[in-house]
């Protein structure tokens, strides 16, 4: 951890070169000011880790894992709750690692709602512990056990493993939900960033297979539902995101195969000009999200085997599992009632637009947030600001009425 500690002692130092040209976020965004210092530390951290990488000493997702580790070891204390109120159970669902948190109140009383959460982290970072402080939370305020589940994470476990860790806990929790007191009719599942995408998908998949009993809900908050074009159309902020293009590329790429070998593929963007004129470009209309452009005139249905053939990288972005977006009518249809968020100040804001007219579109009820000075990750700091906290509120009062 020794060249951890150098590397942040350098970082400081970086500081001041980056204060003189590092963009700084648009004037409407929340918590600008700490947005600021959390785009500029970021950026230098990533770029020393890319230094790093380039020397062979570490990679880019190590090196900022050891950082937030190192980072973190002083919050333990005061995100811990105490036992009286919350039972916090480390165990495995089927060999998937999960934290389970039971509020004490929930063993007094008739079965309770219950609630999978999957924590974000560009597939690459977080886990249970980090999101304890959002899980926790949940639990007492809802009086629900919480399911947080820890999925193995890319790159060592490329796409799927993580969504077949998700998709297993899942299904052993609505199995077993009356171990834990849990009515087995009201289990939603939950996300945020990456867990927000894994939630889409595994309530896609536990739709597709019919499970019985299904999940209630799905609150899926900021989550990218598409791997077709990298930043929508709509999408105007560039570099003033905490996550840059090139990043969201470098993840990509990391989550889908296990290496950086197709930043460059997701980066030029091939799709669109494959898929002009059939049908998966209408769900990427940038008139769902700007009413004021002139719609695109419907496409040919094609059928995913079909057009991908004979590119390997295309079936994996048509995959539904990858991007559920692009999953067919009949199990869009089967989803169930959805609460989605879209950040203004965020790289993948339209990804939850598109998501959340397509369900529309197919009969499911949804109740869609458009936040618009949000940011990405605004959730994830529900302790420490007020735009978060009014974003947990928000959540906190559908799962209240709905779960």
């Amino acid at each position: 951890m020794v060249w951890v500690e150098v590397a942040m002692a350098m970082s400081v130092l970086g500081v001041l070169a980056y204060l003189r040209y590092t963009p700084v976020p648009p004037e409407g965004v929340s918590e600008r000011e700490k947005r600021k210092v959390a785009i500029r530390m970021k950026t230098i951290l990533v770029d020393m880790g890319a230094v790093l990488e380039f020397f062979g000493l570490t990679t880019i997702v190590h090196f900022l894992r050891a950082v937030w580790k190192y980072m973190s070891r002083h919050q333990e204390a005061i995100l811990t709750v105490p036992e009286s109120l919350l039972k916090v159970t480390e165990t495995t669902f089927d060999g998937v690692k999960v934290m389970v948190l039971e509020p004490q109140s929930a063993e007094k009383r008739s079965a309770v709602p219950g609630l999978v959460y999957i924590h974000g982290g560009a597939f690459c970072f977080g886990s249970a512990a980090s999101c304890f402080h959002i899980t926790s939370h949940l639990a007492l305020e809802l009086g629900a056990v919480v399911v947080s589940v820890d999925y193995r994470l890319a790159p060592e476990h490329k796409f799927p493993a993580g969504l077949n860790d998700c998709v297993m806990a899942t299904k052993y929790f609505l199995r077993h939900a009356q171990k834990y007191n849990v009515d087995p009719a009201r289990v939603g599942i939950a996300g945020e960033s990456a867990g927000g995408s894994l939630s889409a998908v595994v309530a896609l998949k536990l739709g597709q297979e019919r499970q019985n009993p299904g999940l209630k809900l799905q609150v899926l908050l900021y989550p990218s539902t598409q791997g077709l074009v990298l930043t929508a159309s709509t999408y105007k902020y560039g570099p003033c995101e905490v996550q840059s293009v090139w990043e969201a590329a470098y993840i990509t790429s990391l989550y889908l195969y296990g290496n950086r070998s197709k930043i460059d593929l997701v980066l030029a963007n091939p799709y669109p000009a494959k898929l002009e004129g059939t049908h998966y470009m209408n769900f990427l209309d940038p008139s769902l999200v700007d009413p004021a452009l002139p719609p695109l005139p419907p496409g040919r249905h094609v059928k995913r085997e079909d057009i991908a053939a004979g590119d390997s990288d295309l079936e994996v972005a048509l995959n539904p599992h990858v991007s559920p977006l692009l999953a067919e009518e009949e199990d869009i249809r089967g989803l169930p009632p959805t609460f989605i968020t879209a950040m203004e100040y965020d790289i993948i804001r339209d990804h939850a637009i598109f998501y959340a007219k397509r369900l529309e579109r197919a009969g499911v009820k949804v109740k869609m947030l458009h936040y618009k000075t949000g940011y990405h990750g605004q959730f994830q700091d529900f302790r420490w600001s007020e735009a978060g906290r009014g974003m947990m509120e928000d959540v906190l009062s559908y799962l209240k009425e709905n779960l």
